[in-house]
């Protein structure tokens, strides 16, 4: 058959295999947008951790500030709900930091490009998950600052 001789619907079809990408540039280009989500949901994690972090720390200092400007003693219930509140930032960061890492690794084995594994929200998280557990410590043994 000829150009002249084939039927439309054929010569579209043939046009758009032309002007398809590979399947390599999809499969690369998901890749690369899965990693972004990733990070980007395990920053969200960090904000919501950050956010238990602060409630809980000024929970307990508000009632300890309280405490030391009275002579009654106030029950030791908002000092554990400090202390519940940051432990929950802590164990959310946690497993958000691990899912992340699993997730990188695993898009890693797949082909995801180097360009795309950056490793900056990895370890400010770390850095936040440290800050909670001296966060942790330090409001259990009423430390101030």
């Amino acid at each position: 058959m000829s150009e002249k001789e084939k039927p439309q619907s054929l010569l579209n079809n043939e046009q758009r295999e032309r002007t398809k990408p590979p399947m390599d540039f999809r499969f690369l280009s998901a890749l690369v947008r899965t990693a972004f989500s990733a990070e980007q949901s395990l920053m969200s994690w960090m904000r919501t951790s950050l956010s238990l972090f602060t409630f809980g720390f000024s929970i307990t200092q508000f009632f300890n500030f309280l405490e030391e400007q009275g002579d009654t003693s106030l029950s030791i219930g908002p000092r554990r709900l400090g202390l519940v509140l940051i432990s929950v930032g802590i164990l959310a960061l946690g497993l958000a930091l691990v899912e992340h890492v699993q997730r990188l690794r695993r898009m890693k084995k797949q082909g995801l490009p180097k360009i795309s594994q950056y490793f900056l929200p990895v370890y400010s998280a770390m850095l936040l998950f440290a800050i909670g557990c001296a966060a942790l410590i330090g409001t259990f043994f009423k430390w101030s600052l």
